[in-house]
């Protein structure tokens, strides 16, 4: 079995981001199905063996492609040592959710087999964030009530993702901030009814 490089050397880090414009020129063309390990080495001119010193296989190149994205994404709207209240982050993350829909619309065929695996990537990294930062002010004897809290968190996740798909499928007929600012105070509106600071 072929032993992975540290992805953090610099060099790595070049030849996994060579790969990654790579694939997603591939996507572009082809569903990913019908895209191969050669394809992809082709695409970055370079060899099988390159390919398999950084990934184990497609998926995991697929993944790492859609996380980076994200964070990229993500980090532009939200840096990491931010400290923002519940409209802010909820607004920034909707943006954030905008945004990666039109970037993916662009480099990826998204009627292709792709469709339903890039929707519950996101949804699981917007379920994580969220409930990160929910977490991070709950009391601790609201801990008792991780059940009501993870309820509550897939409610969140699932309504802004739910939203920003909704507009994507309508073709994007909104701006982006006039679909969040239309929002918020809704999904807002399950945050306040369920008031995680409560004692």
């Amino acid at each position: 079995m072929t032993t992975l490089i540290n992805p953090n050397d610099p060099r790595a880090k070049r030849t996994r981001k060579f790969l990654q414009q790579a694939f997603t020129e591939l996507l572009k063309q082809k569903d990913f199905d019908k895209i191969t390990i050669q394809d992809i080495a082709d695409q970055a001119e370079m060899n099988r063996s390159t390919f398999y010193s950084h990934f184990q296989d497609k998926y995991e190149l697929l993944d790492v492609t859609l996380n980076t994205m994200f964070s990229d994404i993500l980090s532009e709207r939200i840096p990491a040592d931010s400290n923002l209240d519940e409209p802010s982050l909820v607004r920034n993350l909707m943006l954030a959710i905008c945004q990666y829909q039109i970037e993916t619309g662009k480099c990826i065929n998204l009627k292709s087999t792709l469709s339903l695996y890039i929707e519950e990537n996101i949804k699981n990294q917007l379920y994580s964030i969220i409930f990160s930062c929910v977490a991070n002010k709950m009391h601790t004897h609201v801990l008792q009530e991780k059940r009501r809290i993870e309820l509550i968190v897939t409610i969140i996740s699932s309504a802004i993702y739910g939203i920003v798909l909704d507009w994507t499928h309508k073709g994007q007929l909104d701006d982006p901030e006039q679909l969040v600012r239309d929002a918020l105070p809704l999904i807002l509106t399950i945050l306040h009814v369920n008031d995680l600071d409560a004692e």
